[in-house]
């Protein structure tokens, strides 16, 4: 009796025991399957981040090689830009040197003309000649260069010495009152002239002319002394035709 017992018992024993085994088994193996993808996981991070790390430190590298390209660009193009303001400003002085040079050599030229012609003496004809045309040159080449102001200035210069020289060739010597006429109009008007040039090239340059300098209204004098010698000078000039002279 007790034998079968035990033989009817013990394949219970032996079930009971072989499902807590299967059991651990089992868990056991849930839980190695769980480590595992862990460590994928982990793994995988670690990669994505290390993968990731390159990738934003390479982005942010040419998002800064850009950066500086794009200042180095900017700072060539500003230094481009203050040499095209430098080499314009250094024409701009060059042009107005040439014109205050020539202005002031075409005036002693006509003075220089008259003291020979009037002297009985032969006057040099090829280097008055030579002194027009300089100013000549000079006046065009500014005509590029210069301000609209300035160009005024320059404008009723040109013309002032243009009448001095057409006055000078034409002059009768023995005519005492066309040579005191035009010895005031060189000595008076065309100095006043070349050096109310000056200033306003100087002004135009950015050197500020004194307080009681008043260009414009020294130009309109200017002008009114050309006009009032031209009409003398030919007394069939009508006023239309002095207006049209500027």
């Amino acid at each position: 009796m007790p034998i079968p017992t035990m033989v009817r018992k013990l394949p219970t024993a032996v079930a009971l025991r072989n499902g807590r085994a299967g059991g651990e088994f089992y868990w056991g193996a849930e839980r190695m399957a769980t480590m595992d993808w862990t460590n994928v996981a982990v793994a995988s991070i670690t990669v994505v981040g290390t993968l990731g790390g390159g990738i934003v430190t390479q982005a942010f590298a040419i998002r800064s090689k850009r950066i500086d390209a794009k200042v180095q660009r900017d700072n060539r193009a500003e230094e481009l830009r203050e040499l095209t303001r430098k080499e314009a400003t250094d024409e701009k002085r060059t042009v107005y040197a040439g014109l205050n040079t020539t202005a002031h050599s075409c005036r002693a030229a006509i003075r220089h003309y008259l003291d020979e012609k009037c002297g009985g003496r032969t006057p040099d004809l090829a280097k008055f000649e030579a002194a027009r045309e300089a100013l000549r040159d000079s006046y065009s080449r500014a005509q590029m260069v210069v301000s609209d102001r300035a160009l005024d200035f320059a404008s009723e210069v040109n013309r002032c010495l243009d009448v001095g020289h057409r006055a000078s060739l034409e002059l009768d010597e023995n005519d005492a009152v066309a040579v005191a006429a035009l010895y005031h109009f060189v000595d008076d008007s065309l100095g006043f002239g070349v050096r109310l040039l000056r200033r306003a090239i100087r002004e135009d340059l950015g050197i500020e002319p004194g307080v009681d300098a008043d260009l414009d209204g020294h130009l309109v004098t200017l002008r009114s002394r050309r006009h009032e010698f031209v009409r003398r000078d030919a007394s069939d000039v009508t006023a239309q035709q002095l207006d049209l002279l500027g």
